[in-house]
């Protein structure tokens, strides 16, 4: 492992959301709406998909809060033969369509590089991988192929780490075909001629993973179906894998234990999960004791919106793919709490949080 983790080690509290079985499109008319447990709230976001633009999957909020990035998948060919998806911009307070943008392939990860603002599309999980980078102002984008011998598979989510002079890209090689090529991998040097230069980050099988939850350590762990990416308030990264209902943490190579993987349960059962969000903005940095979870139910063709008076701070939420709930997740037990149950797929999830005004000492 790469010692580009410079990070400091802490406890966590984790909160996940877990997704139901996929439905044919137009299915959702039939279905009932989900339903929140007390405390949580959950409305319909009031932004429409523009015509053309159907399952919605991950999401992304601006530094500022004021703007919600959606990407729609359309049901496009995951191996980059068709396209394309659509990329939608939304203002937040009105639900209004900001921009609607045509991306080759099947659009997947999407997060927004916090230095220059741009936005960052991952297409194509499962092969012939590309990186769309996108000018939030003009909408104008650029498209990145991948030639290196790191990736047999595609590209699915991708984060920021904050460097002395810029920000990095880690981006999440999925589909991968051998263990030994890496699960993630790192954007280095300057992107020329429309080629991302990529060197390995992570593993497909690391060397000892430490087991939080039976608190010993593992030597034939694999990561072979690794998902979306974040994360923690810490800046170590939150890896979710779904051939082992397990999310991983990477942290800095000189720490005791620099993987860390949670078994998750669900009512006693393994379950396999999606897209996992700290409270705090990945963009901005921001964190919040108040704030709005958006979420996308990708079958229904659905955004959603969870609030709930308090976010205690460093909570995680999880999409869990295959029943259908929203849940709450301890990541030292690795037991998922569901808060919300009856989606038919949620996938993406993204916090933006709200400012909350602290009294100044002695009033």
């Amino acid at each position: 492992m790469n010692s580009w983790l410079k990070l400091v080690a802490r406890p966590l509290l984790a909160v996940t959301f877990c997704v139901g079985a996929a439905l044919p499109l137009g299915a959702e008319q039939a279905l009932a709406a989900p339903v929140a447990v007390t405390p949580y709230t959950l409305t319909t976001f009031k932004g429409l998909p523009p015509s053309g633009a159907t399952q919605p999957d991950d999401l992304a909020t601006s530094a500022d809060g004021a703007d919600l990035w959606v990407g729609y998948g359309n049901g496009v060919n995951t191996f980059g033969m068709g396209g394309p998806s659509n990329l939608v911009e939304y203002d937040i307070s009105s639900g209004s369509v900001l921009q609607n943008l045509t991306i080759p392939g099947h659009l997947d990860g999407l997060k927004i590089d916090p230095a220059s603002g741009q936005v960052w599309a991952t297409e194509n999980e499962d092969g012939n991988p590309t990186l769309a980078i996108v000018n939030p102002k003009s909408g104008k984008f650029k498209i990145f192929s991948v030639s290196s011998s790191l990736i047999t598979g595609g590209f699915d989510d991708l984060v920021f780490v904050s460097g002395a002079k810029s920000d990095t890209a880690f981006i999440v090689a999925s589909s991968q075909t051998d263990t030994t090529t890496p699960v993630i991998v790192q954007v280095s040097g300057k992107m020329k001629k429309g080629k991302l230069n990529l060197t390995a980050a992570l593993p497909g099988a690391p060397s000892s993973v430490w087991n939080v939850v039976a608190n010993e350590a593992e030597t034939t762990d694999t990561i072979g179906d690794p998902d979306s990416m974040t994360l923690d308030s810490a800046g170590e990264f939150v890896l979710d894998n779904r051939s082992d209902d397990s999310l991983y943490v990477i942290r800095n190579s000189s720490a005791t234990h620099p993987v860390l993987r949670v078994p998750l349960t669900l009512a006693s059962a393994a379950v396999e999960v999606n897209d996992t969000i700290f409270t705090f903005s990945e963009t901005s940095g921001e964190a919040s004791t108040a704030g709005t979870i958006f979420i996308t139910d990708t079958p229904a063709n659905i955004i959603y919106m969870l609030t709930k008076p308090y976010f205690p701070s460093n909570e995680v939420y999880t999409a869990c793919n295959v029943v259908g709930d929203v849940g709450l997740v301890n990541l030292n037990t690795g037991v998922v709490t569901p808060v919300v149950t009856g989606f038919a797929g949620v996938h993406g999830l993204v916090f933006s949080p709200t400012s909350v005004a602290v009294p100044p000492a002695g009033k």
